[in-house]
């Protein structure tokens, strides 16, 4: 294709979109007398509803999953700092992140933050 070619829009294939139920996501399943909700009447009924509750339940284990989540620093050290980090974790037979981390921790409670 030489520099002076161009593609327009109508040249490409693409797929058709799929269309999407919102107004009917936030009413609640109706309720019979027992305070149960009622079975529902049909095939598709039963196939939204089960999508509905399999949608909560993913969005709950993200939830479950995000408040025990680590998060991740990136730290500059000079190369005689990195030497030295390295040797004291292999004297103490511990990790690098081990010992960032206590040193952190150290250092937050001596401030007082």
């Amino acid at each position: 294709m030489s520099g002076k070619e161009h593609l327009s829009l109508e040249e490409f294939v693409t797929a058709p979109k799929k269309k999407v139920v919102v107004d009917v996501l936030d009413m609640p399943p109706p309720k019979t007398e027992a305070g149960l909700p009622e079975p529902p009447a049909n095939k598709a009924e039963a196939d939204f509803t089960i999508r509905q509750e399999a949608r909560k339940a993913l969005r709950r284990v993200k939830r479950e999953r995000v408040k025990g989540e680590n998060f991740f620093v990136n730290v500059s050290l000079d190369r005689r700092t990195k030497r030295r980090l390295k040797l004291a974790s292999f004297n103490a037979e511990t990790s690098m992140q081990a010992i960032i981390e206590a040193a952190i921790v150290k250092y937050l409670d001596e401030i007082g933050a």
